[in-house]
């Protein structure tokens, strides 16, 4: 039974109604609420439950295809029984740097892909392929030119970037709808746009970063018609009803007013949900900015406001990320406002089998302390699991990622 309402279809199955987006609506007789733990249709893709893994770094690709680790990591996720997991920072353009133990979408990759899709559906998860373009935020030295909007230096990694031009630009669209198709057929259930954190389309949404005066650039809509062009090129190239979703940050917290603020955020999404993006994940934050993306522990969903306000905005599923950490705020997001998801990334390092833990009865908190050490260039993991001449490694990387405040 499929009952119309609001924004799309509230379907009945098993006993179960869902992908309602009110706390509660009333339809005839029939109360609806949304619940954390039971199936809902998020974003295009039918899920198990509204608690998803983040993209995340994970640097166990080899020779930039999925390793064994990498399976495992998935694996590991699936069997925990998180509802979606957004398998990051996946690359593909020519015009891109990256290392060899990162995961690259192309031809020769997509059986290496494939086993990983594979492996998360046989635990009833789903998993979307986020797509990425590094431009100027490097952390190591690249060999040859190095892409942004407009020429400026990257206040992270200290590289010049050259602009685009226009030819370019379109060719980096066909390449980014060539990527979604690969994904596709490699069996992931959608692809995620990664437009934040100071990468590529992030500079390019962003007015101080972005400085061009053509169809590219020069007020809010301009500067984020790339990210329409690359929607509309993945819905082209992979069929109307392929899921896309996109990452954005909902400020870039830059200090001395610069970056892309919510006012513009907020712009850019009405816009993205009218050419019908799926699902906006709300995100926030850049490496050099006031805040970055992975704040101290006594910050909590620290970008909840903003996913609160385009929530009320949008048709797009609206998704949450950023410091949630115990399973009643996450039961009170959901019921209180019109946000339909809730991404983790952190925790799960920590406890791949977190939402299990919850749904079995055991409510504490996650037992993350959210100290920045998991992100590791040799490889995904808690700092608590490392060595001590490991821990010492990875102190310089904690420094870099936390937020000022």
């Amino acid at each position: 039974m499929v009952l119309k309402h609001g924004r799309g279809n509230i379907t009945k199955k098993s006993g179960n109604i869902y992908n309602c987006e009110n706390k509660i609506k009333k339809i005839g007789v029939i109360m609806i609420m949304k619940n954390t733990f039971e199936p809902a249709i998020i974003g295009g893709i039918e899920v198990k439950n509204r608690i998803f893994r983040s993209a995340t770094y994970g640097a166990y690709a080899v020779d930039n295809k999925p390793s064994q680790k990498t399976i495992e990591l998935y694996e590991n996720l699936s069997k925990g029984d998180v509802g979606l997991i957004i398998f990051g920072y996946a690359v593909f353009s020519s015009t891109d740097h990256y290392a060899g133990n990162v995961p690259v979408i192309k031809d020769d990759t997509m059986i290496n892909l494939k086993k990983v899709t594979d492996t998360v559906h046989q635990y009833g998860t789903k998993i979307v392929a986020q797509i990425n373009h590094s431009g100027a935020q490097l952390f190591a030295p690249p060999e040859g030119p190095v892409y942004g909007p407009s020429e400026y230096v990257d206040p992270l990694s200290g590289i010049t970037a050259t602009a685009f031009s226009i030819e370019q630009i379109k060719e980096f669209v066909k390449e980014f709808g060539k990527a979604a198709l690969i994904s596709k057929e490699a069996g992931f259930d959608g692809v995620q746009i990664h437009g934040a954190h100071g990468y590529l389309l992030s500079k390019f949404l962003s007015p101080t970063f972005n400085k061009r005066t053509d169809e590219y650039g020069g007020d809010t809509k301009r500067n984020m018609q790339i990210v329409v062009d690359i929607f509309k090129e993945i819905k082209t190239t992979c069929g109307k009803d392929f899921p896309v979703w996109i990452k954005l940050n909902s400020s870039d917290f830059e200090t001395e007013d610069k970056g892309l603020t919510e006012e513009e955020f907020l712009v850019i999404g009405e816009e993205l949900s009218k050419v019908g993006m799926d699902a906006i994940e709300v995100s926030g934050g850049t490496a050099t900015g006031f805040y970055s993306a992975m704040r101290s522990l006594r910050h909590s969903a620290y970008h909840l406001e903003s996913a609160k306000k385009l929530s009320e905005k949008v048709d797009s599923s609206v998704i949450l990320v950023g410091g949630i950490r115990d399973v009643d705020t996450i039961d009170s997001i959901l019921e209180d406002t019109k946000i339909e998801g809730i991404s983790i990334s952190r925790a799960l390092v920590k406890e791949p089998g977190l939402v299990k833990r919850w749904q079995d009865g055991d409510r504490s908190p996650a037992k993350c302390v959210a100290c920045n050490g998991c992100l590791n260039f040799k490889g995904l993991q808690c700092y608590f699991d490392l060595s001590p001449e490991e821990q010492e490694e990875q102190k310089p990387i904690m420094k870099m990622m936390q937020s000022k405040n």
